[in-house]
């Protein structure tokens, strides 16, 4: 959990302060904070459907802030970079990822050739075929990551019977095969379409497509 209350210490007195990358509740709780204090906030995280975003904190005098997330591609899996890494999405023969001028010079130090993305690589908000990477095949992981809300969120669904596989009432453990769909109610439907393989640190790369 990232430490909110020192990013709005600092932000107090009329400073710009650029976040880490944070979590969807994260992101709320910072947000209502902020606003409370009379603290603007804008929230970028490169990809169309973004998880994971950062935020910049800025007074109201200030009339705008600039993106500062880039989105390169890489030939391997990238490492963890925690706060300085946004999402992560598997791209033909390499990834796409998120990260903060820190994570780009983390990548850069540990060897890391930076591509900018292919043409097309960051499709529209209307795309509906992704090819994401997730930990495990797990309804609530999958769900989540495919429906681009937090894990928390989406098992609060799931567990109020919100949520049905293979035509009954999902549960948030339960594996997903190729050509299982998952129906949410408010969020709907996704559609495993393929496991390609895993990644070097135990990942699975998969493509599913999502309707709304």
């Amino acid at each position: 959990m990232a430490d909110l209350m020192a990013y709005l210490k600092r932000a107090r007195g009329g400073r710009v302060v650029e976040t880490g990358f944070l979590d969807p509740e994260e992101q709320a709780l910072l947000e209502e904070k902020a606003r409370g204090e009379g603290l603007k906030v804008a929230f970028f995280g490169g990809f169309p459907l973004a998880e994971r975003r950062l935020a910049v904190l800025y007074p109201p005098e200030v009339p705008s802030v600039h993106d500062p997330v880039e989105v390169v591609f890489l030939e391997k899996e990238p490492p963890d970079l925690g706060e300085a890494m946004g999402d992560l999405e598997a791209f033909g023969e390499g990834y796409l990822v998120a990260v903060s001028a820190k994570g780009r010079r983390a990548l850069e130090e540990a060897g890391y050739t930076l591509f900018p993305p292919p043409e097309g690589a960051l499709r529209a908000t209307s795309e509906r075929v992704r090819t994401l990477v997730v930990p495990s095949l797990r309804v609530d992981t999958v769900g989540a990551k495919g429906f681009g809300v937090s894990r928390s969120y989406f098992v609060q669904g799931v567990r109020a019977g919100k949520v049905r596989l293979r035509g009954k009432v999902a549960s948030p453990k339960e594996e997903m095969a190729p050509g299982d769909t998952l129906l949410a109610e408010g969020l709907g439907s996704l559609r495993l379409l393929e496991v390609l393989g895993e990644t070097r640190r135990g990942n699975y790369k998969i493509k599913v497509k999502v309707e709304r």
